[in-house]
Parts: structure tokens; C-alpha cells; sequence
């Protein structure tokens, strides 16, 4: 599996997990961040995966409100990943 479809898994297991916190508040940050680094950290190590989550939690925070969020993290999988794959993308770079 190529590196970009292993965040997007990560990505979508991310988000299915955490859709009934509260969007980006600082328990629902942590919850995610919680969630992104457990599972990126086996592909990654400890300090990408570490960087990786950060930079995917900012960027999906700085496009989406939470209640924009909330809708996204609703929708199906496939509607997901198109949501924020730019965020996988970017921070793959980093």
C-alpha cells in the first residue's frame, strides 16, 4: 500500500472513532491526537507520527468550523477522505 492511501486509512479510522466529540475543542484535540499517533506511529515511528497528527489536526482545524466538521465526519467514508485528503497530503510533505 502506497504511502498516501496508509494516511488516508489512518485518517478515516481516525475520524470514524472520534465523530461524537466535541469538533476541536481542547478534549476532542486530544482525543484525536490520541488516536492519530497510536495508529501512525506503527507506519511512521514515534517522532513523524508525532508531527504527522499535529499537522493534520492544525490543518483540518484551521479549514473546517466544528460544526463544519461535524457534518464531514458524518458523511461516508469515500466523502470523508475527499474532505481531508489535503491535510494526509500536506503533512505527508513534512
Amino acid at each position: 500500500m502506497n504511502t498516501i492511501k496508509k494516511f488516508k486509512f489512518l485518517l478515516i479510522s481516525i475520524l470514524f472513532f472520534y465523530t461524537e466529540s466535541e469538533a476541536f475543542g481542547p478534549k476532542y484535540e486530544r482525543e484525536l491526537y490520541i488516536g492519530c499517533y497510536s495508529n501512525s506511529k506503527i507506519y511512521l515511528g514515534p517522532d513523524k507520527a508525532k508531527q504527522y497528527c499535529l499537522c493534520t489536526i492544525n490543518k483540518l482545524s484551521k479549514r473546517y468550523t466544528d460544526k463544519q466538521i461535524e457534518i464531514v465526519f458524518q458523511k461516508t467514508p469515500e466523502e470523508i477522505i475527499k474532505a481531508t485528503e489535503f491535510a494526509a497530503i500536506d503533512c505527508e510533505k513534512n
